[in-house]
Parts: structure tokens; sequence; C-alpha cells
């Protein structure tokens, strides 16, 4: 190895650190502004214990270095780089064998761009840390990343103001976690092959928007989740082929608009809990079921304003839009009881693709049995919003948490939804 003293030594007369090829060993203390620069092949090795390179001193950046062998002390949050200080730039890192990838802490105006984090495979849930964890800050920029086998790939705890872009998250359990953290924006990421793409807790005025969540497909497994979530924005967004798309609980005042939710076993779960939220807009495609829940006392989610509902693919079966005016003329019961009973009762799940399954839900349309409640789109729209979506959708991933087999069909059905939404667009043009 390379000694570091020799490098620190060297660094004290000028505030440019640079790493030559080869391993370096840490871990490294930065206390005056630096600019730490990494050529190829260079390698900062920690021993084992407590954080690899920490970060006390602003306006500090580091660039282009493998970093790797952090301790595995989650009381001491040991990690590949530990931030203390604002107005820190972390760019073009490969960080490896760490508990945790990324910490931040109390600072402001941090920026984290194509940043490469992956933890260690096969090791317990317990055994984990988070890909990058926030907490106590505001202000900061998750950019470009790829995270990858941690316990969920960004976190964040009492932090406010982050834009996250771009990134690319699988194989964690939560994407993206957020608690107690307000007045944040995730767009244009892609989160599959995870437990759950994205779980928005006891936080206010998050935005989620342009994003894809796909194929976080098991027996309870979510595209996106809201919980106990007050103003939140969810717009434009793909969710396919997940165990449910998008889970309400709590939700107030939310929005959900302009999304395609296609391919999921279950494309929306609602809980009566929630307040003054709007779900309109979206095209619903494809799943095994629609919607399950929602039904309550009148004003916890509006399927239909101004006019306006969403586009649902069983609608559009045996609806017509004799005006031509893009509405179908009946509403469109959207919640299903066999749904209902298969969230209670999962031994059912097994049976409910049979004949006689798809026999009893259509009776029950037709004739109530089962004293549930449900949602109503008062006027569902006969042409999808934003069919191109479908073409963003990435390839189901292999030892995926749902099974090979279980993308493969969840594919097969997407890809017939997206041709049936085309071909009844064109069919129903006034």
């Amino acid at each position: 190895m390379i000694a570091l003293v020799a490098l620190l030594a060297a660094a004290t007369a000028q505030d440019t650190l640079r790493f030559a090829p080869g391993v370096h060993a840490g871990p490294l203390v930065i206390e005056r502004a630096t600019v730490v620069l990494g050529a190829p092949g260079a390698v900062l090795r920690g021993t084992g214990r407590g954080s690899v390179l920490e970060i006390r001193a602003p306006r500090t950046t580091v660039r282009s270095l493998r970093i790797e062998g952090s301790g595995r002390d989650p009381d001491h949050y040991d990690a590949g780089v530990h931030v203390r200080a604002d107005s820190v730039t972390l760019e073009d890192l490969e960080i490896r064998d760490v508990l945790f990838g990324v910490y931040v802490e109390q600072v402001r105006h941090v920026i984290l761009r194509r940043l490469d984090i992956e933890g260690p495979r096969r090791l317990r849930e317990s055994e984990m840390g988070d890909g990058i964890l926030f907490y106590y800050a505001r202000d900061l920029v998750a950019d470009s990343n790829r995270i990858a086998y941690v316990r969920d790939g960004i976190y964040f705890s009492y932090t406010d103001s982050v834009q996250v872009t771009g990134n690319r998250v699988s194989h964690v359990r939560f994407g993206l976690h957020y608690m107690f953290s307000h007045e944040n924006r995730f767009a244009h990421n892609v989160f599959s092959d995870n437990a759950a793409g994205a779980v928005i807790m006891n936080s206010r005025g998050v935005v989620v928007e342009d994003n894809v969540f796909a194929w976080n497909a098991g027996g309870r497994s979510y595209g996106l989740v809201l919980q106990t979530a007050t103003g939140p924005t969810v717009r434009g967004n793909l969710l396919v082929g997940n165990g449910v798309g998008v889970f309400f609980d709590n939700v107030v005042r939310g929005t959900v608009t302009g999304n395609v939710v296609a391919g999921n076993w279950l494309g929306m779960q609602l809980f009566s809990n929630s307040e003054d939220t709007r779900v309109t807009g979206n095209a619903v495609v494809g799943n095994t079921f629609d919607v399950a829940g929602g039904g309550g006392a009148p004003g916890q989610y509006h399927f239909c304003a101004d006019g306006r509902g969403n586009y649902w693919a069983a609608a559009t079966a045996d609806g017509y839009d004799l005006e031509g005016n893009g509405v179908l003329d009946r509403p469109h019961a959207a919640s299903s009881p066999i749904a209902e009973l298969a969230l209670t009762r999962g031994s059912l799940r097994l049976f409910l693709s049979s004949p006689a399954a798809r026999a009893l839900e259509w009776a029950e349309r037709t004739f109530p049995v089962f004293d549930v409640a449900g949602v109503v789109d008062a006027c569902p729209l006969a042409r999808a919003p934003r069919p191109e979506m479908l073409a963003r959708l990435p390839p189901a991933p292999s030892g995926s948490v749902g099974g090979t087999r279980g993308q493969q069909i969840a594919g097969g059905v997407v890809f017939g939804a997206g041709l049936l939404v085309l071909v009844l667009a064109r069919r129903r043009r006034p």
C-alpha cells in the first residue's frame, strides 16, 4: 500500500490532494477545504473500523476515487464517506464493502453526483446500512447515482429541500424512504426489483414526477407508498409490474395525475382514512385488479374532477362515448370485491386467474352480494392519456424479488395493454 501519511504531508501546503493509481491506506479526515482527485485505479481503503473518509471542511470536493472497507457498527454510522460540513461535492466515486455508502449529517448545500454505491451481497437486512443517509440536512442534490444491495437506497430523516434526479436504484428494501422530510422532489429516476420503489411517510409537500417504478414484485411489494403524507404531488410516473402500484394510507390533499398504472397485481390500494385526494387523468391498464378499497365517506378520494376522470381499460371494453367528448357515457365501478378477499386471505391468490374467479367477479358486479364499498369513477376517459409512456418500461431483471415467471407474465400483460390502449384510442376518436 502507498502510505497516506506522505500524501497528507504533501497536501498541507496546497488545497489539492491527488491520489496516484494503487491502494492508499485510510481512514482519511479532511479538516481544511480541499479538492481530492483520484487517478484511474486509485483506491482509498479503510481498516474495517469506522468511516473511510470523513469530511469536516466546507467547500471540499472529492472526485474519481474508489472507496472501500468501512466498519460495520450501525450505532456509529460507519460509512464510506461521512459528510459533516456544508458545500461539499462528491462526484464519480465507486463505493464498495461499506455499511453506509454516504452519511450526510446536519449540513446544507451538498451535491452527490454519479456515485456508484453497492453493498455486500447476501446479507440479512439487519446487517445492512443505507446507500445514502440524509440526517437533519437541507438544500441537497442527488443526481445520476446508481445504488444496489443496501437496505434503503436513499433514506431521508428530518431532511428538507432535496432534489433527487436521474438515479437508478435496485435490489434494496425501499428505493427512497422519507421520514419527517418535507418539500422534497424526486424525478426521472428508475426503481426496479425492490420491495418498494419509494415510501413517503410522515412527510408533506413531496413531488414525485416522471419516475419509473417497475418490477418491484412479490407477495408484499409496492411501486409507491404514500403513508401519512400531506400534499403529495404524483404525476407522470410509470408504475408497471409491481405487487401494488400505488398504496394510499392517510393521504391528505394529494394529487395523483397523468400516471400509467399497468400490469400490477393490484393497481391501487386505498385506505378510507385519506382526505381530499384527487386521482384523475391516469391510465389504469392490464392489472390483475385495478383498485381495492376507497369506499368510505364522501370527499376522501376524487376520481372525477372538472368532468374528467381516469382511463380504465376495463371500462372501455364495454363502454361507449356516444357524444364524442372523450368521456364514457356511464360511470365505472373500479374496485373489486375479489381483490378485497385476496388481500385478507393470501391463499386465494393462486385461484384468482381462474375462469371461476372471473365469473364470480362478473356476477358480483351484476348482482352485488358482498357489502364492500368501493371507488366509482363518474367520468371515465374514453382514451388513454400519454400511452407513449409504456415505451419507457425497463426490462424485467432476472432473479428479481417477484421471480422470473411473474416478471414474464407482467411483461406480457403490459405489452398487450399498450397495444389495447392504442387500438381503443383509434377506435373511439369522434
